[in-house]
């Protein structure tokens, strides 16, 4: 009998292990996916819009751009292998028909989307397109220039400046001779800036069996040479060699705002200069850094006036000489108005500057403009005291202790975070510690 009952908790016990495993909990489960922390950024971006020296503005002199200089980028393609663009443009590979028929130029050479046409872009599946970009800066009116522009494709072209259709060839050869394109419809059409160039190119499918990167290859190949006239752009002169104006970028080597070799008095200029922060708000500087003050060649003049240092770093005079005036642009057109902010007062010398130029608070839609006047002598002008004063130069105020003097600054751009960033200044920024 005790044999019995201790089987029958044995199944009792079975039997409950088994109801256990077929019962369930009412639940519920609500999942928030793919939680991500991105960090921000800040992309400062600088521009040297205008620039003048003694009352003549920063301007081209002369451009040339032309197929195979390696700056054309393919940015588009029909019926084409190759789908990711943009990539640049290569040199064709001559063939026996390319020597025969082509156009040639003593300058220019035939460019394409591969050394020549790819097999599979060979007009398999019709007619192949590739659309060609080429950027480039012009800075002045486009008025009084000499202006020769070519160009020969296989097989037809259309060509935009900054998207307005300027020239165009639609036959079916018009690769055997170099087109000229008309001066008046590049000059109503190019801009103060950036501009952009496009050539729209076609390499028709030809007969049956003839498709091959030997018989069939596509090609563009131009050039354009522009010329101011002398009375309206000296090119020779030091200034238009020296100075440079760019649109919005990150800065790179030679990019200066100032390259002046041969400084007198009474000398003066201004530049204008934009700040731009892409994706957040931040806090920006202007500021001076690595001031360099050098004393060459101590000639007489210069110890008759007094200097009695000796050759070499930090003796110059020079950052004494020269007088600056800096101001917040609004309008951005480069010329003082009185309710303009004023950060540096019209007459202090370069030394007395120190690093802070300015500080200014941004958002990606809204640019910081800065207008610098700068005086070799002595400026007047306005100040915060006396913000209608008219700006002017005199050399009288520059004296032969400079002579044979040189100076040279960085001026640097600084980006730093606004949000949680309620104490910044740009006094603290240490940009020794930044590099």
């Amino acid at each position: 009998m005790k044999k019995i009952i201790i089987s029958l908790s044995t199944i009792v016990l079975v039997a409950a292990v088994v109801i256990g495993g077929t019962f369930a909990f009412y639940n519920d489960t609500e999942t928030s996916a793919g939680n991500i922390f991105v960090a921000g950024s800040i992309d400062l971006k600088v521009d040297h819009l205008a620039q003048t020296y003694n009352g003549d503005d920063c301007e081209t002199c002369s451009l040339r751009l032309y197929s195979g200089q390696g700056e054309t980028n393919v940015i588009n393609g029909v019926n084409t292998v190759l789908t990711e663009f943009p990539f640049p443009a290569v040199l064709v590979t001559p063939t026996s028909i390319t020597n025969q028929y082509w156009a040639t130029h003593p300058t220019a050479e035939w460019i394409w989307s591969s050394p020549a046409t790819l097999v599979g872009d060979d007009g398999s599946n019709g007619d192949v397109t590739y659309t060609f970009e080429r950027n480039f800066d012009w800075w002045g009116t486009a008025v009084s220039v000499n202006l020769q522009m070519d160009v020969a494709a296989d097989n037809q072209y259309e060509i935009y400046l900054n998207s307005t259709l300027i020239a165009s060839g639609l036959g079916s050869a018009e690769y055997t001779s170099l087109d000229s394109v008309a001066q008046s419809a590049f000059l109503n059409e190019v801009q103060t800036g950036q501009n952009t160039l496009t050539f729209v190119v076609t390499n028709l499918v030809n007969s049956s069996g003839n498709n091959t990167p030997l018989n069939n290859p596509g090609g563009l190949l131009y050039y354009l040479d522009v010329q101011r006239d002398s009375e309206d752009c000296n090119a020779n002169s030091d200034f238009q060699q020296a100075c440079r104006l760019w649109t919005e970028k990150d800065l790179g080597e030679g990019d200066t705002f100032f390259s002046f070799g041969d400084i007198k008095p009474s000398d003066w200029g201004t530049n204008l200069i934009s700040l731009h922060v892409n994706s957040n708000n931040a806090f920006v500087c202007l500021l001076t850094n690595n001031l360099v003050d050098d004393e060459h060649n101590v000639v007489d003049p210069e110890l008759e006036a007094g200097d009695t240092t000796v050759t070499g770093v930090p003796n110059g005079e020079l950052s004494d000489e020269i007088e600056f005036f800096i101001w917040g642009e609004t309008d951005g057109d480069g010329a003082y108005q009185n309710g303009e902010s004023i950060l540096v007062d019209a007459g202090t010398p370069m030394s007395q500057i120190g690093t802070l130029i300015e500080e200014l608070s941004l958002s990606p839609s809204t640019p910081g403009f800065i207008g610098l006047a700068w005086c070799a002598g002595g400026q007047t002008g306005p100040s915060t005291s006396s913000p209608t004063t008219g700006l002017s130069c005199d050399g009288a105020g520059m004296s032969n202790i400079a002579q044979t003097d040189s100076l040279s600054s960085d001026l640097v751009a600084y980006a730093e975070q606004q949000r949680n960033n309620d104490d910044f200044t740009c006094e603290n920024v240490n940009l020794e510690e930044e590099d």
